[in-house]
């Protein structure tokens, strides 16, 4: 037997979220998933987090230079949420600054409806 697809009314809602992330290490799509989630955890619990629905769409770099002789990369991160848990995503990213010994800021640029018009205001430039 076939499994339906739910229609869109029954479906969770998502935002996307665009980050700025700073780091001395370059970081792949899939080395961004585990300090989002272990910043939420760390602030909210595992309980509440697990509410949140986080998911690292695109990950872009957008610059590398150098400041006071180390590398500082520069990236542009599209992470979907579950929506009305904006707030809570954003404040826990916010009191991250360091990962893995290496320090790393991430703050949010925007909050979009849809991955397509998340990329077109935040990101293209």
């Amino acid at each position: 037997m076939r499994l339906k697809v739910l229609p869109p009314t029954l479906r969770k809602n998502h935002h996307y979220l665009i980050l700025d992330v700073k780091s001395e290490v370059e970081l792949s799509k899939d080395d961004m998933v585990h300090p989002i989630w272990d910043a939420c955890i760390r602030y909210w619990g595992e309980n509440h987090s697990s509410n949140f629905d986080l998911w690292v769409m695109r990950h872009y770099l957008i610059d590398e230079s150098t400041y006071n002789n180390e590398a500082v990369f520069n990236y542009k991160t599209v992470l979907r949420c579950q929506r009305s848990y904006e707030d809570d995503v954003r404040a826990a990213l916010s009191t991250m600054h360091k990962y893995d010994k290496k320090r790393i800021s991430i703050n949010t640029i925007g909050i979009s409806g849809t991955v397509k018009s998340g990329i077109k205001k935040f990101i293209e430039d």
